[in-house]
């Protein structure tokens, strides 16, 4: 288990990662570490964009995201 220390730093709130997360993330310094909440509850992290070898992906990720939001104007898209 890696254990993160979570700082504010301005109006922000960062993680600070270790050596060994960077690595173990693959993540380099000024890169996007994206994390995407699974059905579960567990965050998914990745450093790779997928919708740039899938162009229906981000599409699928915004759907899946905000499927709620979605259903519940349906009702007053009727009306």
């Amino acid at each position: 288990m890696i254990a993160l220390k979570v700082e504010k730093i301005g109006d922000q709130v960062a993680v600070v990662l270790t050596e060994e997360a960077r690595q173990v993330l693959g993540v380099e310094v000024g890169g996007t570490l994206h994390l995407e909440p699974s059905q579960d509850g567990v965050l998914c992290a990745t450093t790779q964009e997928v919708w740039l070898e899938d162009p229906h992906a981000r599409g699928r990720a915004f759907l899946k995201r905000y499927t709620k939001s979605l259903q519940r104007l349906e009702p007053a898209a009727e009306a």
